[in-house]
């Protein structure tokens, strides 16, 4: 397995990289491009010089073999942290790897890194999930016995919960729950060994063409409850968000919303470098920027949207 122990091939830092708070929500609504290079996401170590988790405007697709993305989130020790998004497993063609391997979870640092999911090929049309508490060996995955379809999208949900003690975290995974469902999870799995003490980012990972089908992920949500998860971005919406003009021509950005109250705007260039922040009720001076394509989060009254920018 290529990179199954050392998934973060560097240590993990959010310096120079957006940190975004929680709860936070993404349908991927970016320029088409590669996610790597588009804020508040960033690189995993070191891109792969051609194959990259692709952004096409609504959602994200990758295979095996190439660049990781992950995003920094408010740093989490204690309580239970989940993510959900929409899954679609688009062929298990060429998966043979008979453990399987993971695609997305949660990471401590460089080298710990935990809350995994997993998938596992039965055929060519049809394959398992699973999770990892503490991801290291493969063997120890917890799998489903339902199998699951190509081509079928499924709302997946994990939860990590930190314990009180050293090696008593356990993962839980949902696979298209309501929200009545938390108490009865498909699957619970425990671990031996050292917990996770922190979880500071999530990622979305390409290992081998052995382990990681053709995927394509969407409708991203990161919460410390099972309810805000499930509430596919509403809890997350900026109710009557307009940014313009857009292309900006003058030098001036306008924000306006229902709430019309104080905003902080942080401005992203395309690398995820941190070019301006400002706090504001509706109008932002972006003359100092060169003319490009930039992206801009907007916090709001504890709710967050990113919207693409171009600058002339």
């Amino acid at each position: 397995m290529k990179k199954l122990y050392t998934l973060l091939a560097v240590a993990i830092t959010a310096t120079g990289f957006a940190q975004v708070s929680l709860p936070f929500s993404d349908t991927f609504s970016y320029p088409a491009g590669n996610l790597h290079e588009t804020a508040p996401w960033s690189v995993v170590g070191t891109a792969n010089a051609t194959d990259h988790i692709i952004l096409d405007g609504t959602k994200v697709a990758f295979d095996g073999g190439g660049t990781d993305c992950q995003v920094f989130i408010t740093p989490q020790s204690s309580g239970t942290i989940y993510f959900k998004f929409t899954l679609t497993v688009l062929s298990m063609a060429g998966v043979t790897e008979a453990n399987g391997g993971y695609l997305a979870g949660f990471a401590q640092n460089n080298t710990t890194f935990g809350g995994t999911l997993w998938s596992k090929r039965v055929d060519d049309n049809t394959f398992n999930l699973g999770i990892e508490t503490r991801t290291g060996t493969a063997a120890n995955t917890t799998y489903t016995t339902d199998t699951y379809t190509t081509g079928t999208s499924y709302d997946v949900v994990v939860a990590y919960t930190f314990g009180e003690g050293t090696s008593d975290d356990t993962t839980k995974l949902w696979i298209n729950p309501s929200t009545n469902d938390e108490a009865s999870p498909l699957l619970t799995d425990t671990h031996t060994g050292s917990d996770l003490t922190s979880i500071v980012s999530f990622f979305l990972r390409q290992d081998s063409p052995t382990e990681t089908p053709s995927v394509e992920v969407d409708n991203l949500e990161i919460a410390t409850t099972f309810a805000a998860v499930l509430s596919t971005g509403k809890f997350n919406s900026i109710q009557g968000l307009k940014v313009y003009p857009n292309p900006v021509v003058d030098g001036k950005l306008y924000i306006n919303t229902d709430a019309n109250s104080s905003k902080e705007v942080v401005i992203y260039d395309v690398l995820g470098k941190q070019v301006l922040k400002a706090t504001t009720n509706n109008t932002v001076n972006v003359s100092n920027l060169n003319g490009g394509v930039y992206i801009v989060k907007i916090t709001e009254e504890g709710k967050t949207a990113t919207r693409k920018l171009v600058i002339k």
